[in-house]
């Protein structure tokens, strides 16, 4: 009895002490250490047939255990598990066990028999060809005696298929290529069979009304619809090519092309069916150049506070917010009547440059006026002349003294500086220029103020705004056409040459910021369409020297 006590106390001893070791030893195992898989967990072996199983994850140190070697046997080589079916009873199970050295176990659970029937996991698939993610399908040999090959029946020549993994992993991969059906026929070692049927669909190709001869718009800011004549539904722009030439929006089978400026690119459209246009090419070239006739019905109007772009910020910041402490207005118009404070450009009720209120502006002046008017310069009479075409420049430096008004705020008309010489009132010193200051909502206007009857009473060719104080030859070498490229300081410009019915002007500065210019009626701020017949084609050459 106490030899039976001893015996047992001491197998307890050494379980717990080989509890403790294995403890011991699952508690060292690594933060990094990964958990033991396998690429599958069931498998089905004809008796007397081997497979392979890899080890797709662990920490090395495999050992491999059959816990029916009746059943199955099982070796380790490398990542590698071979393990063969014993001939014996039929539809036999075993299960097969491996470790790593952190004690990290899978389990292979597998099925024997003497012969199995051979199945698929599908045997009828619909491929779309050059659809990705559509147009490939994973055949995987369910049950089956090893062995396998494979018979394609294939008169369409409608599918590609990939029997590499076949041995291995008992599974094939189908790509479809064309439109057709196809068969394929799988037998194993045992001259079971089984068959997979293929109907593989070739998506329409994007064809389009401009593939052939591309778009021309001959507008700046003209307009083309492109009709898709075949395709598979769910169209998008893939490709916009250049986005400061066109703009495009997708409304069903038609894309509309506007034009912004004048130039060539192309675009590409996708589908549901993830199919690809050919480039559509767009060329946008204006065959003459337009003015707006404002009259006494339009004007046109911009907030920076709209300004978008990849360089708002960058543009911001060498503003300081828009609040510029040297600035250049430009304005290219023909005024052709005389109107009492007709708003030449600028923002009302705190920074504006309009005309004189003598008779509905009898004497042709000028005037700059601030905030309540404690800046109010006035030119003397004749500043412009009626019917003919003008370039108007501004430039102001906030830098200099407020009585200093001549060289503080210079008016250019025609690259001729114009002094403020009839009346003066400098109670305000302007050391910088908020552009979003100002009445009506901050706005910048050209041919309207609040009272809806400062109308220009003109037409408009085009007009820039600068964060420099341009020089007096370079107000005269740009003022038709503005010749410079990437000019420094440039912060937006508008040419009204839209040539095409619009309710805006682009921005034309050609950079990574852009501000619309509205266009509006002369009692209204909102948007209105302006139509094609105030457009009127300008001069080829500057009117003036």
């Amino acid at each position: 009895m106490k030899v039976i006590k001893y015996f047992a106390l001491s197998l307890l001893i050494c379980l717990c002490a080989c509890n403790d070791d294995d403890d011991n030893r699952n508690s060292e195992a690594p933060d990094n250490a990964v958990e033991l898989q396998i690429d599958t967990n069931e498998i089905n072996i004809a008796q007397g047939d081997t497979r392979i199983i890899n080890i797709t994850s662990g920490n090395g140190d495999y050992v491999v255990t059959s816990a029916n070697e009746e059943v199955v046997t099982a070796e380790i080589d490398g990542n590698t598990v071979k393990l063969t079916a014993v001939k014996g009873q039929n539809n036999a199970q075993g299960v097969v066990y491996i470790n790593d050295k952190y004690f990290k176990r899978a389990k292979i659970l597998v099925h024997t028999a003497a012969e199995f029937d051979l199945k698929l996991n599908k045997t009828l698939f619909t491929l779309y060809s050059q659809v990705e993610g559509a147009d490939e399908a994973l055949i995987k040999i369910y049950t089956g005696n090893g062995g396998y090959s494979l018979e394609v029946i294939d008169e369409n020549k409608c599918v590609e298929v990939d029997q590499s993994t076949l041995e291995d992993t008992e599974t094939f991969t189908v790509k479809g290529i064309g439109q057709g059906n196809a068969e394929i026929k799988v037998t194993d070692q045992k001259g079971k069979e089984a068959f997979v049927n293929l109907n593989v669909i070739a998506p329409k190709q994007i064809t389009t009304d401009a593939d052939e001869n591309g778009v021309l718009i001959k507008a700046n800011q003209g307009s083309q619809q492109v009709k898709i004549l075949t395709g598979n539904g769910e169209y998008k722009i893939q490709d916009a090519g250049d986005s400061k030439t066109i703009r495009l929006e997708v409304y069903g089978n038609v894309v509309k092309v506007t034009g912004r400026k004048p130039g060539e690119t192309s675009f590409t459209l996708t589908d549901a069916k993830g199919q690809v246009s050919q480039p559509i090419q767009v060329k946008i070239a204006p065959d003459k150049r337009w003015y707006m006739d404002l009259g006494k019905e339009y004007a046109v109007w911009t907030h920076f506070g709209e300004m978008t772009g990849d360089g708002l910020g960058a543009i911001k910041t060498a503003t300081n917010d828009f609040k510029l402490k040297k600035m250049t207005w430009e304005l290219v118009a023909r005024i052709d009547g005389m109107n009492w404070l007709q708003t030449f450009m600028g923002k009302e009720g705190y920074f504006i440059l309009r005309g004189g209120d003598w008779e509905n502006n009898k004497g042709r002046q000028m005037e700059l006026v601030g905030t309540n008017d404690k800046l109010k310069l006035r030119t003397g009479h004749g500043a412009f002349e009626l019917g003919k075409w003008s370039h108007i420049a501004l430039v102001v430096d906030g830098s200099k003294g407020k009585d200093d008004y001549n060289e503080k705020y210079k008016l250019y008309i025609n690259g001729k500086q114009v002094k403020w010489d009839d009346s003066h009132k400098t109670d305000i010193d302007y050391t910088e220029v908020d552009l979003c200051a100002g009445n009506d909502g901050g706005r910048v206007s050209i041919g309207k103020a609040s009272d809806n009857k400062r109308f220009l009473d003109g037409a408009i060719l085009e007009a820039r705004i600068w964060y420099v104080c341009r020089t007096e030859e370079q107000l005269k070498a740009n003022a038709w056409n503005l010749q410079e490229v990437n000019p420094v300081g440039l912060l937006a410009r508008w040419d009204f040459s839209a040539g095409a019915p619009t309710s805006y002007i682009e921005d034309g500065t050609n950079s990574d910021h852009e501000l619309l210019m509205h266009i509006s009626k002369y009692d209204s701020w909102n948007d209105t369409e302006f139509p094609i017949t105030r457009f009127v084609e300008a001069p080829i050459e500057s009117p003036f020297k």
